[in-house]
Parts: C-alpha cells; sequence; structure tokens
C-alpha cells in the first residue's frame, strides 16, 4: 500500500474535500473543477479557451462542464447591463452541490431540441403554373412574412426558388439557435428587414456551407450576430451550375 506525501511549494488551491470526494462525478469532471476554481474571478471561462490549457479536447470539456452543471457544482448564465443588454457569459462555480443550480441543468437538458433537417439543394425550379398558395413557414419568427412580402424579395424568382430561398433561412435560423444553445448562448433574433436580407442573399448560393455559417455566428459574431451571419451568406460560394 503506497502513501502519499504532500510537498508545498506556492501557488496551491484550496478546494473543499466534498467535490473531490463526490462519487457521482467522474475524474474528468474533478479535474476541470478543480482548474476552474484556481482561475481568478476576473478570467473569461469558455468552452474554447479552457480546452487550450489541457489535452482532450472541446468535447471532453463540454462534457465535463455539463457534468459539473447537473451535479449542481456549475452555472453558467450570461450577465446584462443596466439597458437589458446582453453582456459577457458568467460561471458560477461552487465546492458545494446546489439544488437550484440541478433544477436549472434538468430544465436546460429537458429542453426540446430544434430539429435538424436538411437545407434545401439549390436546384433549377421545375417550370409550371404552381398552385397558390402561402409557403409552409414554421417554428421562428419567419412567421411574420406573408405571401405578399415574399413576392416583394426578387420579382423575377419563379414562386418554388422564393420558397427554397425562404425554406433554406428558415432551417439556418433553426439550426442557428440549436447552436446557440449548445454554447449556452442566447437565442438569437431577427428583424422582417433582416430576414428579407438574408432570404436574398442566399439565392443562388451553396446551402451546402450554411450550417458551417451559423456555427461560426455563434462562436465568433456575439457582438452583432444578425450582420455577422448575414456577410457569412454573402460569402457563400455559388451553387454548382
Amino acid at each position: 500500500m503506497a502513501k502519499i506525501k504532500k510537498i508545498y511549494d506556492r501557488g496551491f488551491t484550496v478546494i473543499d474535500n466534498l467535490v473531490l470526494n463526490d462519487e457521482l462525478l467522474s475524474w474528468k469532471a474533478k479535474g476541470l473543477f478543480c482548474y476552474l476554481w484556481s482561475q481568478a474571478d476576473e478570467w473569461n471561462f469558455y468552452v474554447k479557451e479552457v480546452a487550450k490549457h489541457s489535452k482532450g479536447g472541446k468535447d471532453q470539456v463540454t462534457t465535463g462542464l455539463e457534468e459539473l452543471e447537473k451535479a449542481g457544482y456549475l452555472l453558467r448564465n450570461r450577465r446584462r447591463n443596466e439597458l437589458g443588454q446582453l453582456k459577457n457569459n458568467e460561471w458560477l462555480l461552487s465546492d458545494h452541490p446546489k439544488e437550484k443550480w440541478k433544477n436549472i441543468a434538468k430544465k436546460r437538458t429537458n429542453k426540446k431540441k430544434a430539429p435538424m433537417t436538411d437545407f434545401p439543394a439549390q436546384e433549377n425550379p421545375v417550370q409550371g403554373n404552381p398552385a397558390q398558395e402561402n409557403p409552409a413557414l414554421t417554428s421562428t419568427n419567419l412567421n411574420k412574412y406573408q405571401h405578399k412580402q415574399i413576392k416583394k424579395i426578387n420579382k423575377s424568382l419563379s414562386k418554388e426558388e422564393r420558397e427554397r430561398d425562404v425554406n433554406a433561412i428558415e432551417i439556418l435560423i433553426t439550426y442557428l439557435n440549436h447552436c446557440a444553445e449548445e454554447w449556452r448562448r442566447p437565442l438569437i433574433t431577427f428583424s422582417d428587414a433582416e430576414i428579407n436580407k438574408m432570404v436574398k442573399a442566399v439565392h443562388g448560393k451553396d446551402t451546402r456551407a450554411l450550417k458551417e455559417a451559423a456555427e461560426k455566428t455563434v462562436i465568433y459574431g456575439e457582438q452583432y450576430p444578425q450582420g455577422y451571419l448575414l456577410t457569412c451568406i454573402k460569402n457563400l460560394p455559388e451553387e454548382d451550375q
């Protein structure tokens, strides 16, 4: 049987033994907690940054943080200023599990995730006289669009092309907010004018790259996600002819 002799030097961290002896936590989660606990309160915590400081990558950090949240040792929120505007992320750590935090994590876990569907392929529309009906819009603020408003986007496009572009943006916004939820970011809302611009910009673009655009927006476009996403759409490659 081996015995441990502790050699103290400097830069040590004081942690309550409760979290270290919690048998419901994995060693990964305990190690991650120790690292987070050792940092100064002013340190900017986010998954990508934490992952830089150890082996294992972002996926292990993400699952470890989720484990700490479910156990009540971690609570991640977004702070607002006096004007109600979103500011930086706020990570609260406790070396004693909090039931309130457990309940919050449980609600977030049980929250229905946005359905993942493929973006519509950009193909030449079938020429004909399609039935006159409103395009099917669901789950996002694209519901605000009426058929007459969509017609204003580009009168030179066929009905199938317009509906395809609107559908692509609808799916894009749904996936965007799914990514925001995964990164513990607030849902991103768009005005009618912003959606209109995206619908125009996506026409003729290769929609296979839209998922990557959504992910980049959540990660890098925090200051102005609506403008960042529109720029990403405009920079998409043209569809194959």
